[in-house]
């Protein structure tokens, strides 16, 4: 199963989202190559800069919470799922009227920690 999926299906099971199939047009991807081939460095990296909401160290996946905005209360919702020394990030961001383009900043966030 692909990041997006995996995501969509987790916050339809908690209901942040209604409709999986409408919500994919509002995910961002990309794929990175990790500084570290390692869950552990993955987890220590995401604690600080949000919550780890489920980790599946079987198929190595967190998804997490990222805090942005000016004052750190915008939450997006993100995947990283590792394959190997790469791992693909996929990010869901609920924007509002004005658009801050919330997901791809939280890509740059991860990619900043991770890479």
């Amino acid at each position: 199963m692909d990041a997006v999926t995996i995501l969509l299906k987790y916050l339809k099971r908690k209901r942040f989202i209604e409709d999986i199939e409408k919500s994919k047009g509002e995910v961002k991807t990309e794929r990175i190559a990790l500084r570290k081939e390692d869950n552990l460095f993955i987890r220590d990296a995401i604690t600080g800069i949000g919550n780890i909401l489920k980790e599946d160290l079987e198929q190595h996946y967190y998804i997490t919470t990222v805090k942005m905005g000016v004052f750190g209360n915008i939450l997006t919702y993100a995947i990283i799922l590792r394959d190997g020394a790469e791992a693909e990030i996929a990010v869901y961001a609920r924007e509002g009227f004005i658009k801050q383009h919330l997901a791809d900043k939280t890509i740059q966030k991860l990619k900043v920690i991770l890479c």
